[in-house]
């Protein structure tokens, strides 16, 4: 099983660790002079208050995953600014979040040193994150939506604070209507052959996710 914490608040290490992994990233792509500033940018739509889940211990769960199967990704700079990027757009009422998170990223990355080809690439795997299908035949697509799909294979008490942090996200909506939407994602994971993609992801946490997704759909 997967070592995911769900916190609603960025804590002092791993805002240490981001900082410096983001410094590090942007020496990368020759944008060490904008560091300071593009780090409080994403800062500040990440910890927005609403964000109970889709808040920065989710980018640092992701990288901690990039780090852990580096040798797998064919492009690691391209695949660490999908995660940092996927979810910089989020509103829980709106449907064109990953879009707007693709067109936010190019626009304050259009100074780096990213090839065209790396660019499009970016943007492909930022909106791939909506459905949660890949829309680019290699393995950097299959593993940035699985590690986004981590958290469906943590044990089951991290589920359960997972299942919350979703809910409080959609706290606008009642009841009945969060309950439709929310069966029909479920549902939706369930009736999938297989909910990840790669053979990494399928063998160690396949199973573990199916049970966790049966176990929330059965309480609704």
């Amino acid at each position: 099983m997967l070592d995911i914490k769900i916190l609603t608040f960025d804590d002092t290490s791993q805002l240490t660790h981001l900082e410096g992994e983001w410094q590090s990233l942007c020496g990368d792509i020759g944008m060490e002079a904008q560091a300071d500033k593009l780090f409080l940018n994403i800062k500040k739509h990440y910890i927005k208050a609403q964000r109970t889940y889709h808040n920065l211990s989710h980018i640092y769960a992701l990288l901690k995953i990039s780090e852990r199967y580096k040798s797998e990704i064919e492009d690691y700079t391209v695949f660490r600014l999908a995660v940092w990027y996927h979810d910089i757009i989020y509103r829980a009422t709106r449907k064109n979040n990953e879009a707007k998170s693709a067109e936010y990223a190019l626009k304050v990355l259009a100074e780096s040193n990213l090839s065209p080809l790396q660019l499009d690439a970016l943007k492909t795997l930022i909106i791939s994150t909506k459905e949660h299908n890949p829309f680019l035949p290699f393995v950097d697509d299959y593993l940035l939506l699985d590690a986004d799909l981590a958290i469906l294979a943590t044990p089951h008490d991290t589920y359960t604070q997972y299942a919350s942090a979703i809910r409080e996200e959609y706290r606008i909506y009642p009841d009945f209507l969060y309950k439709k939407g929310r069966k029909k994602v479920l549902r939706h994971f369930l009736e999938r052959p297989q909910i990840y993609f790669t053979n990494l992801f399928q063998i160690s946490h396949e199973a573990t996710a199916r049970a966790n997704l049966e176990w929330e759909l059965c309480e609704y």
